[in-house]
């Protein structure tokens, strides 16, 4: 008894101390956010009224929305916390920049960038190209570019690069593991049921390479999208699009050729103007701009610190009229889902919440998803519905991908837009239930048992009966029928050409557009004049129609997320070759997180969530 007594007691102090330490944890972090609030660099510090350059730092990958965890404590501790740029505040603060007076060249820090789908980068280079229309000048130096870093840098009127630099170009691919010979080791299988000839989602559990149908529709895919993006670097550096295959094809023998100088090679073809050590840059900022602060450092101020002075109290009037643009961002996923995802039920709430708003007067759905749960998909399309019988017009803006759920919960608005380069379509439909009784049968693990009817047997136990798997895969039929149905209406198709067009193959945006699932080729700020010309609105503001996210949460993000120094630890922490493959072995594995629909049809291209578009 005094045994029992002495381990309680053991417990008591043990939850008091973790309870003291997740308590001081907190503390100490609401007390740098303070600290950095009050006593950190202010906008002065760095700015001057006269000609100062603007830098936008691309730190971390370029996304749509801010994303949070339900348990960013965990996420500390696990250092899994990734840091981000968000792609609206750059494109504001290059556009405010092109009419500043103050402003006189554009900087573009890609130091610490680690990506972007093509269509994000494109729009921020259309941005680019449209602030070099006031005159300005648009800079930019670099220790390495990659693929992503170097395509915004190329609408640069000057690239710098380090002396020990580089510029890697190595075209767009998708390469994924196979996990079929590992499932046979282990006596387990994926139970699939799939519409549509090119649907390949799930491929690599019931395969053990890729399918001849799915490296058809990916090569036409990738073909299009690199042959957007040569274009565009042609374009922006004036070198024929041969002399940039030429180099990337032969680069081995090219760079033997300059003694494996990778800085000499990127100037000798025309890729960068110059290459300057850290304090030749430095220097060049300073004769060009002026000095910061007691004449040190250079006359320069960040992005973020930048759109903190341009706030426009007009942007709070609560009289104008609102045009609401709310983010589908990320995997679609059934009931209330944290930001970053999008879930049925929160979504949902999210898009009755603007409907029932009287001062918002049209919608932006700007879309950014590979889909996921069909039916939460079909809970987000119904309440877009009801926002077009509220007479409030829906205009869809589709980021870098809005494919499978993306495009079911698309395809009913009145407008549909798309970047060039938006991978889009994907229109097919699929069930997965694994069965694990071979893998616990090996290890001495049997499950038995009774039921009152033949389907009571289902389990992911044991193999699905086959009244189960007709009952699943009839589901699956009908829910590719429905999926067809909803994109005719909307699209004003029959049946038979959406069917035509669908099988579950991926689109670029302008193919898109010329088969007709997309109404009009651009970018978000065009998606919001069309909305607010349908409205028929003359003056109003814009508001990013967000879910509130708890305050602690802001601060950890804010905290952990933003800054480089934390970023590169992490990098040292997972970046050795063991980290790299469990990771990428359990990205793969972790589509079964989201498969959370309650009849088991999914609307996803998994397809579109590869790596190789993204550098």
């Amino acid at each position: 008894m005094n045994f029992i007594k002495a381990i309680w007691k053991f417990i008591q102090k043990m939850q008091s101390f973790v309870g003291t330490f997740l308590f001081l944890i907190v503390m100490l972090i609401v007390s740098v956010f303070i600290f950095k609030a009050v006593f950190g660099p202010s906008s002065d510090e760095y700015f001057k009224p006269d000609g100062s350059a603007l830098v936008i730092n691309f730190n971390g990958t370029l996304e749509e929305q801010a994303s949070y965890s339900a348990n960013p404590y965990q996420e500390i501790l696990s250092g899994n916390i990734q840091s981000y740029t968000l792609l609206r505040d750059v494109v504001k603060a290059i556009e405010l920049a092109a009419k500043d007076n103050e402003i006189k060249i554009l900087v573009l820090n890609m130091a610490n960038f680690k990506g972007a789908y093509p269509s994000k980068l494109h729009y921020v280079g259309n941005a680019i190209d449209k602030f070099k229309q006031s005159g300005k000048k648009v800079i930019t130096y670099g220790n390495l570019y990659d693929q992503s870093a170097y395509l915004i840098a190329s609408f640069a009127d000057e690239i710098y690069l380090h002396p020990h630099g580089g510029v890697m170009l190595y075209g767009y691919g998708s390469y994924q593991n196979y996990f079929l010979g590992f499932l046979e080791k282990i006596n387990a299988e994926v139970q699939l049921f799939r519409v549509g000839k090119y649907k390949s989602a799930m491929e690599p559990f019931i395969r053990k390479d890729m399918s001849q149908e799915a490296k058809e529709a990916n090569l036409e895919l990738f073909n299009s999208l690199w042959q957007e993006y040569l274009g565009q670097i042609s374009k922006q550096r004036n070198i024929p699009i041969a002399i940039i295959t030429n180099g990337i094809e032969n680069a081995d023998q090219l760079l033997r050729n300059v003694g494996g100088d990778m800085a000499k090679l990127a100037l000798d073809n025309g890729l960068i103007d110059g290459i300057m050590t850290r304090e030749q840059w430095v220097k060049y900022m300073q004769d060009t701009v002026g000095t910061g602060k007691n004449n040190e450092g250079i006359n320069q101020i960040n992005h973020l610190q930048y759109l903190a002075t341009k706030i426009n109290m007009s942007d709070f009037d609560n009289k104008k009229d609102i045009v609401a643009v709310l983010y589908a961002n990320g995997a679609i996923m059934d009931g209330i889902q944290m930001q970053g995802t999008v879930g049925g039920e929160s979504f949902s709430r999210l898009i009755r919440s603007a409907r029932l708003d009287k001062q918002v007067k049209a919608v932006v759905l700007r879309i950014d998803s590979p889909g996921g749960s069909a039916f939460a998909s079909e809970l987000i399309r119904e309440e877009v519905l009801l926002l077009k019988e509220a007479g409030k017009p829906v205009i869809v803006s589709m980021g870098s991908v809005a494919a499978s759920g993306g495009y079911w919960i698309a395809a009913n608005a009145d407008e549909i837009w798309a970047s060039p380069t938006t991978i889009t379509g994907s229109i097919g439909i699929f069930g997965a239930i694994p069965n694990l009784e071979g893998t616990l049968d090996s290890i001495g693990i049997t499950t038995d048992g009774v039921g009152t009817t033949s389907l009571s047997t289902a389990a992911v136990f044991k193999p699905l009966p086959e009244k189960v798997k007709n009952i699943i895969q009839s589901n699956i039929e009908n829910g590719y029928q429905r999926f067809l149905e909803l994109v005719a209406e909307g699209r004003h198709m029959t049946t038979e050409q959406v069917d035509e067009i669908a099988q579950g193959r991926v689109w670029t945006g302008i193919k898109a557009q010329e088969i007709g699932l997309v109404d009009y080729l651009g970018y978000l700020d065009q998606a919001i004049e069309a909305s607010a010309k349908q409205a028929e609105l003359k003056e109003y503001r814009i508001v990013h129609w967000e879910d509130k996210i708890p305050f602690e949460m802001k601060i950890i993000a804010e905290l952990f997320g933003d800054d480089p120094a934390n970023d590169a630890l992490l990098k040292f922490k997972n970046d050795n070759p063991q980290s790299l493959l469990i990771r990428k072995i359990m990205d793969q594995l972790s589509v079964f997180k989201i498969l959370n629909d309650p009849q088991h049809a999914y609307v996803l291209c998994l397809n579109c969530m590869v790596d190789g578009v993204t550098h």
